[in-house]
């Protein structure tokens, strides 16, 4: 197997660090997924999504308007933003062309070649302050995601949390959480990597930064090799890179350390790839899978605190000859955003 990258959301702006020696995150005590909570746990994926075979009549709140001249079914076609002509597919700006890479032509790689320039990072102005895509401003302010983003059409509202389209909201990996924004391994935290692809800040590791304006810390993006990703303390924020050959699983952990939505998205580099995914809890017991035929396949899910998941990629067909590799991203939302107003037949009970 190619090693694996892994990337996990982090943030500074007007800061105060924390750093965890030897990879050490602040722990949550393991979980089952059976452990009672206040409403029913849920799951969307681009199966259970497909499944719906473009009828939203059982959407609460309905989906009847998109933009001028399109219906929201129309953006349910494998052509759409969800297939592999899309945001998510092999070429979109999440695959090996885009920013994130080891490549001469990804921004990433030039960025973590400057060294560690960490002290210049924590600007109120900057990505990371408060008037970033990170801060009460940004949008994943109340009047941002509750307000603002419904207001716009019905289409819109299914881009949050159990929603239609919630992969390509603002939680999700193209959102400012993801490995693409200030949290990401092209953000503005500013800390080299080590040759495991670990943060450091005078030689500890950091893992998490906290700011002014947020109750909570923010987990860092790391870019790990396959050995590191396997012995650091497993999280909800990160981007795996592997190469699976048919009949092979790569089971890659992860543990929310909240109460949250996780998004997990497997893109394959090579656009002739589908590979599939399943989430298993510490038991073996599957939690969601998708396997679909027609999107690029993820998973949504509300986690526990201290839930654990094995996350598992297979490859189910491909087109060419050269190496089936893939990117596999997970997103966590973080505790402010834990519920969802919307309901419908893509939802499944988890």
């Amino acid at each position: 197997m190619r090693s694996l990258l892994v990337v996990a959301p982090l943030l500074v702006g007007c800061a105060t660090e924390e750093t965890f020696e030897g990879g050490e995150l602040e722990e949550a005590d393991e979980v089952s997924w059976d452990a009672k909570s206040d409403t029913a746990r849920l799951a969307v994926t681009a199966s259970s999504v497909e499944a719906l075979d473009r009828d939203l009549s059982s959407l609460t709140p309905p989906c009847r308007t998109a933009d001028p001249g399109h219906s929201c079914e129309f953006y349910l076609s494998t052509g759409s933003a969800l297939g592999d002509y899309g945001p998510l597919g092999a070429y979109g700006p999440l695959g090996s062309l885009g920013p994130l890479g080891s490549n001469a032509w990804n921004p990433s790689s030039w960025i973590s070649a400057a060294g560690d320039w960490s002290e210049h990072s924590d600007r109120v102005d900057g990505p990371l302050g408060a008037g970033g895509p990170l801060g009460p401003d940004g949008p994943l302010s109340d009047r941002a995601y509750y307000q603002t983003l419904p207001s716009i059409n019905d289409w819109a509202k299914q881009l949050q949390a159990g929603g239609v389209w919630t992969v390509l909201g603002p939680l999700g990996p193209l959102g400012p959480l993801g490995a693409l924004g200030p949290l990401g391994p092209v953000g503005a935290h500013g800390f080299a990597p080590d040759d495991g692809g670990r943060y450091l800040n005078g030689g500890r590791v950091v893992r998490t930064v906290r700011t002014s304006y947020a109750p909570e810390a923010f987990e860092l993006v790391e870019l790990y090799d396959e050995a590191t990703a396997k012995s650091v303390a497993p999280d909800t924020s990160f981007v795996a890179l592997g190469e699976l050959s048919r009949g092979d699983v790569d089971v890659v952990p992860a543990k929310s350390l909240r109460a949250q939505f996780v998004t997990v998205l497997v893109v394959p580099e090579k656009q002739l790839d589908n590979f599939d995914l399943t989430i298993k809890d510490s038991t073996g017991r599957v939690i969601a899978q998708s396997r679909s035929s027609g999107y690029i396949d993820w998973i949504q899910l509300q986690a526990p605190k201290g839930g654990r998941m094995n996350i598992e990629v297979s490859l189910a067909a491909s087109g060419h000859i050269f190496s089936k590799t893939y990117r596999l991203y997970v997103v966590g939302s973080g505790s402010r955003f834990n519920a969802t107003d919307i309901r419908g037949d893509h939802q499944l009970a988890l």
